[in-house]
C-alpha cells in the first residue's frame, strides 16, 4: 500500500503484467491517483519558449518581449515541469517554507526524467543558492533538496551574497530592481568557464533571479546557460 504524502490517505499501486512477470519493479507514487489530478504537467501544452508559461500567442510572451530588451545577447530558455496552480502553490508552502521535507519527493521523479531526457553529460547542473539567512531559517536548500530526492548530480558553483531579503516578499517592481545577489564560489572558477550550465530553481516568477545567476556565470566564462524550473 502506498499513502499519500500531500493528503495521506493509503491507496493500493496499480500492478502491471511487467511488474507481476518481474520485468519491473513496482514503483511507489508520491501522490495518490485523486491529488494527482490537482498537478498539471506542462508537456502537452502550448508554452512561451523564453519562460515557460502557458502562453498560446507568438513564440514569446511579452514579459520575455520585455526581457530581451534589456538582454538582447541571451538566448533565454526556461523549461518548466509543472503549471503554477493552487496546487502547486500549496505545495511549495508546505516544503519551501514551513520544512516539509519529505514533500520533495513529490516532484523528484518529473525533475530527474526532465534533466536527463533533455541534457545530457556535457551540462553541468547547478541549483540556485539561497541566502546565509534562509538557510538559517529553513535548514536546507529547496532546490538541492529537490535534485538530491532526483537523484541528480549537481555542483554548488554560486553562493548567494544578497541581503538575505526573500524574493516571495517583493513585488513585481521591487523584484525587477533587485541588485546582483551571487557570485561565483573563488574554488569553483575554474570549473565555470568554456561549460554548458543547467540553472535549476523551483519558480520562475519574473525571471529576475535566473536573469542574475545567468548574467553572473556568463561573465566568468560559461559559453551557454540554460534553466529549468519546478513550476511557471
Amino acid at each position: 500500500m502506498n499513502n499519500c504524502l500531500w493528503c495521506g490517505v493509503e491507496e493500493m499501486p496499480v500492478i502491471r503484467l511487467a511488474d507481476l512477470i518481474g520485468l519491473s519493479k513496482i514503483s511507489s507514487k508520491p501522490l495518490c491517483r485523486k491529488c494527482s489530478l490537482f498537478v498539471s504537467l506542462l508537456d502537452n501544452q502550448s508554452t512561451c519558449i523564453g519562460c515557460g508559461r502557458v502562453w498560446e500567442g507568438s513564440e514569446i510572451c511579452p514579459d520575455c518581449i520585455r526581457w530581451k530588451e534589456h538582454y538582447p545577447q541571451y538566448d533565454f530558455q526556461n523549461e518548466a515541469i509543472y503549471e503554477y496552480n493552487s496546487f502547486m502553490k500549496d505545495w511549495i508552502e508546505a516544503y519551501k517554507f514551513k520544512g516539509d521535507y519529505r514533500l520533495g519527493k513529490v516532484v523528484a521523479e518529473p525533475l530527474k526524467k526532465k534533466i536527463t531526457q533533455k541534457f545530457d553529460h556535457s551540462w553541468l547542473t547547478v541549483p540556485i543558492p539561497v541566502s546565509k539567512k534562509s538557510m538559517e531559517n529553513r535548514g536546507f536548500n529547496q532546490v538541492v533538496g529537490l535534485l538530491s530526492f532526483a537523484k541528480v548530480n549537481y555542483v554548488e558553483v554560486l553562493q548567494h551574497i544578497g541581503t538575505g531579503e526573500k524574493q516571495s516578499s517583493k513585488n513585481r517592481r521591487e523584484r525587477m530592481i533587485t541588485p546582483q545577489p551571487f557570485e561565483v564560489r573563488k574554488e569553483m572558477l575554474d570549473m565555470v568557464v568554456d561549460k554548458k550550465i543547467l540553472l535549476i530553481d523551483d519558480v520562475y516568477t519574473t525571471g529576475r533571479t535566473l536573469f542574475h545567476a545567468a548574467e553572473c556565470l556568463l561573465s566568468k566564462g560559461a559559453v551557454s546557460v540554460r534553466t529549468l524550473t519546478i513550476a511557471r
